[in-house]
Formats: structure tokens, sequence, C-alpha cells
């Protein structure tokens, strides 16, 4: 009889590990308040870049799954997926970055053409995606994988238990309501704009951690950005704010002044000091994975893998995600 696993949650996490629970063999239902268009995910400006993080061998480990999965994603255009140049600029020459060993065809700036404020700038190939495309690839991969989505709001996932083998915490911010204090928001501004030959590809300065400062290319837009506010729950957007964003990327790219803004967003990263993916520690058939912050998509299928192998029906020859089709994978 094969494993029943409830998966809480349709962000990109929740998303991905119902995916490859699917895959591993097992009956998925994924209950959520909403759908993948009305999360926290759908906001994210979705490239793979691990902002703010100091070095860490479990989360290199997970962000290199994370990118090899997409990378191979991003051959299927439907999926969303493309691989882009990522120019990031350090205030410090302290050579690579750390989880540089992840990414493809890094290379180091020559120092001319590295604006006079920063050290050093490396250039290297990472994986963007559309939000709202790669949510969807990924809810009907799940949906032809045999999954179910139901909607809805779960207040508490204990009594789930009962109804599978396995419960799967992928709530992000509505882990709080299960009582786990150490979960908070910080106030994120973006701003949408239109496509233009001036900006190519894209450039991340994130020495500030109030005013991360960053420009993505994606296939249909190009966001800008951004802040990161702590517990600020305000929606309004103030011209200012807005300003402050355009004049910061033009900083890093002069195209970025003449762009056509489309829209100003506010979204709300659920941080938590670390990432928790584990048993609970009361109920050991409830597994959480949640607590990402502006990571989720920098992480996902490396979390999404370490939940499976806390459920114990990992296979060591079970084949990569991305060599995968939803039809390939049930005809196994």
């Amino acid at each position: 009889m094969r494993p029943r696993t409830i998966v809480l949650g349709a962000g990109v996490s929740g998303l991905t590990t119902a995916v490859t629970m699917s895959l591993a063999g097992s009956d998925v239902t994924l209950h959520s308040a909403e759908g993948p268009a009305r999360t926290t995910s759908s906001l994210a400006a979705a490239i793979w870049h691990p902002f703010y993080q100091a070095p860490d061998l479990v989360y290199l480990a997970r962000a290199r799954s994370t990118y090899d999965t997409m990378r191979r994603l991003s051959a299927d255009v439907s999926s969303g997926v493309s691989m882009r140049a990522l120019t990031e600029y350090f205030r410090q020459d302290a050579g690579p970055p750390w989880w540089a060993d992840c990414a493809e065809e890094l290379v180091r700036v020559p120092q001319g053409a590295v604006p006079s404020r920063f050290a050093s700038a490396y250039r290297m190939m990472v994986p963007v995606a559309d939000p709202a495309r790669y949510l969807g690839y990924l809810m009907n991969t799940f949906l032809e994988l045999g999954g179910e989505c139901v909607l809805r709001h779960v207040d508490d996932p204990v009594p789930l238990l009962g109804e599978a083998d396995f419960v799967v915490n992928c709530c992000g911010y509505g882990s709080r309501r299960f009582g786990d204090a150490e979960v908070s928001l910080a106030r994120a501004v973006v701003l949408r704009a239109a496509r233009d030959d001036a900006v190519r590809g894209c450039f991340i300065d994130d020495g500030d951690p109030r005013m991360p400062t960053y420009i993505i290319e994606r296939d249909e837009d190009i966001v800008l950005g951004g802040t990161a506010d702590p517990d600020l729950t305000s929606t309004v957007i103030g011209e200012p704010q807005v300003e402050s964003i355009v004049r910061r990327c033009a900083a890093l790219c002069e195209g970025a002044a003449a762009l056509r803004i489309l829209e100003a967003k506010v979204g709300f990263r659920p941080m938590r000091p670390t990432v928790r993916v584990a048993r609970d520690e009361v109920h050991a058939r409830l597994l959480h994975n949640y607590g990402h912050g502006g990571g989720g998509f920098t992480l996902s299928w490396g979390c999404a893998a370490h939940v499976l192998r806390l459920t114990g029906m990992a296979s060591a020859d079970e084949p990569p995600i991305g060599s995968l089709t939803a039809e390939g994978a049930r005809a196994e």
C-alpha cells in the first residue's frame, strides 16, 4: 500500500515537496487556504541566490540541489525557468562568494568595469523563474502525478495525522499559528518594470541587509528591488521608496533609470533565525519545512529532498526530478 502524505502550503516549498513525495511513490494531498497565485512565492523575484547567508554546509548542499534541478528544468520552456547571467557586487574583496561552486561559468568582472564603491564583482549563470509560470508548472506536474489539491485553511496540523502517514508543514509564516514564535515577517517592496534592451541579465548588491539592491531580468518583465523591513506590515508604498529603489538599481546598471515601471508591490518574507526542516519534537510523523526567508527559490528542491529522507522513502537510485516527465513517473 502506498504511503499517504498531506502537504500544507502551495508556495514554492509546498509544491516542490508535493512533487518530490509524489515521485517517490506517495499518494499526496496538498492542503492550502489559497492557490499558488496568492502565495508569498508568487511575489518573489524568484532568482537562485543565497541572500544574507553565512557559510553553511547544509545550506550549500540544499542550494546546490536546487540549482541543479532548476538548471535541468530550464531546458523545458513551459517550466518558466531560464538561466541568466548574474553580476554580484561586493564591498570587500574576499574572493568568490562561498557558494560559488554551485554556479556555472563563474568569472571575476574586470576591475575597470566595477563601480568604484565596490571592491570586486563576479558574474555567473543562475536560474531565474517567472513565478506565475513556474508555480503553475509545479502544480500541473503535481496533479499529473496523481496528486490532489484541497482548498482548506488548517489551524492545527496534528489532527491530520489521522488521515495520512505523514503531514508536512510548508506554511511559512502560517507556522506561527502552529506554535513557532520564532517566525516573523520582513516587508519587501519591489517594482515590476517592462522589459527593455537597456537591461540584460541580473545584478545584485546585498551589502546592506535593510536595503538589498537587485535587478532581475525575467522572460516577461524586469524586477527592481528592494527593501527588507523587519516586522513592518503596512502595504502603503511611498514615492520616496520607489525613487530610492530606482536610484540604487541605476547605480548597478545605468539602463535601469529609464525603465518603465508597471507597478509597485509589497510582499512579506517569512523569516526565522534558521531554516526548519525537521521532525516535530512531539509528533514524529509531522515534518516541517519552512523559515527560508528570501531563500525559498534557492533551497526548495534541496529541502524537499531532505523531507523525503526524513520519511524513509528516499531511494538511492531515484532519478532526478529534472529528468522526469509526469507521464514517465507514472509509468514507473
